[in-house]
């Protein structure tokens, strides 16, 4: 199963979007391995979606400090827990024994980026359009 970062997940900010495009990369990369059947890669690319993630995290909470987010403690603790969650996914995904437990790691990594960008990131996105980091997106016609 291959994901990909929808333009309504999208900050505006170049450096984030960029960084949330190599999150997805790397969850594909861990999807592709898993339906070919290659477990043993399955580690490697794990520690690099973890990596990836922690670098974003970093990054982001360095441009948030830079501009004097006032929500970044709550944001910085909510990456923290972020990393416990991607790390005991990590645990989840090496249980080659169990099938099921392979695709529910996708699952969890897919919710993993779900969770940073749509409860995390798209709650600055405002304050990121103030400072004039990012311009003002119209708003998504939701009607049918």
């Amino acid at each position: 199963m291959k994901i990909e970062l929808l333009e309504t997940f999208l900050t505006g900010h170049p450096i984030i979007d960029a960084e949330h495009l190599k999150i997805v990369g790397a969850i594909n990369n861990v999807s592709e391995a898993v339906l070919a059947g290659e477990y043993d890669r399955c580690s490697m690319l794990l520690d690099e979606f973890l990596e990836i993630c922690i670098n974003h995290f970093k990054s982001e909470e360095k441009l948030l400090a830079e501009l004097d987010y006032p929500g970044l403690a709550d944001h910085s603790v909510f990456h923290s827990e972020l990393v416990l969650k991607a790390k005991s996914v990590k645990v989840l995904c090496m249980d080659r024994n169990r099938p099921d437990s392979i695709h529910r790691c996708f699952d969890e990594m897919a919710t993993l980026l779900i969770e940073d960008v749509v409860k995390g990131d798209l709650q600055f996105v405002s304050f990121l359009v103030e400072k004039g980091e990012v311009t003002q997106r119209p708003p998504i016609n939701t009607s049918t």
